[in-house]
């Protein structure tokens, strides 16, 4: 598939808009309890878009540094590179012409903040370096202390080690580790706490119930992060309503999912 036909199909640039706004009249936009998260949203067959028209709360990202060239490409793996489109044609572009249209929001009309966790699947230098340098073009986009409204821009993937959290810019915060004793000035910069699901767990969402065993090592977890004031997302975890349910009761804060619109229903019908 060339690259043309490619963005083509993947509905980008303004006609990708105009879908848009078909599907936010069927957004929903009430108050859910949890928060969601567009696991590998670059996946999806309308990548952004989809997830943006549900409101979700996070959209995830895996990016690698262009080898020739300042840019940074959108693929789950290095095979993918040949066709990869860039961040800011999938992501920063986008976020940037919405704002524009929104007054500053990323939903007119709404207080709730969308995060972009970026995954940098290149080493740290120079990856991060170029990402900052294109958020620092939109700081009304991208940076709380210009706009209270602005985008979160959370790292995980190829993370500085705590120490240097401080050298980076206040506008872009980490994804923390549960088995990570952070000082109070790193935990600040820590947005959320991500866990494989499947490291401590094997329960696949039902139809039997979470074993208790596996429940309880679970809970310590859920009550680990929220000892440090974090809010806590399992990937590698059951994606149905039973384990939405599930987790919902848990108290896990963060729901990941590869289903957007699934997701996003099922807790507008059981609020």
């Amino acid at each position: 598939m060339t690259r043309i036909s490619f963005i083509f199909h993947s509905f980008s640039g303004r006609l990708c808009l105009m879908l848009l706004t078909a599907l936010l009249c069927s957004s929903y936009s009430g108050s859910r309890g949890v928060q969601i998260h567009s696991h590998n949203d670059y996946q999806k067959n309308i990548p952004f878009y989809r997830a943006y028209s549900q409101q979700v709360n996070t959209i995830e990202a895996d990016i690698y540094t262009a080898p020739a060239s300042d840019d940074l490409l959108v693929a789950h793996d290095v095979q993918e590179l040949d066709t990869a489109l860039t961040l800011d044609e999938m992501y920063l572009d986008p976020l940037v012409f919405l704002f524009k249209q929104n007054q500053g929001r990323a939903w007119r009309g709404s207080e709730q903040i969308l995060s972009l966790m970026i995954d940098l699947k290149t080493p740290l230098h120079p990856t991060i370096d170029r990402l900052i340098a294109k958020l620092e073009k939109h700081p009304e986009v991208f940076d709380p202390a210009v706009n209270p409204y602005a985008v979160r821009v959370v790292i995980t993937g190829s993370r500085p080690d705590p120490s240097a959290f401080g050298e980076f810019p206040h506008f872009i915060s980490f994804d923390g580790f549960i088995d990570v004793e952070y000082t109070p000035e790193q935990l600040e910069r820590v947005a959320l706490i991500s866990e494989p699901f499947c490291r401590y767990a094997k329960w696949k969402g039902g139809p039997e119930p979470l074993p208790a065993q596996e429940k309880q090592v679970i809970e310590q977890l859920i009550a680990k992060s929220h000892k440090a004031g974090k809010p806590i997302r399992f990937w590698c975890s059951p994606d149905n309503a039973v384990a939405w349910e599930t987790f919902r009761k848990l108290g896990i804060d963060i729901i990941n999912t590869d289903q957007p619109e699934a997701c996003t229903l099922y807790f507008q019908q059981n609020p």
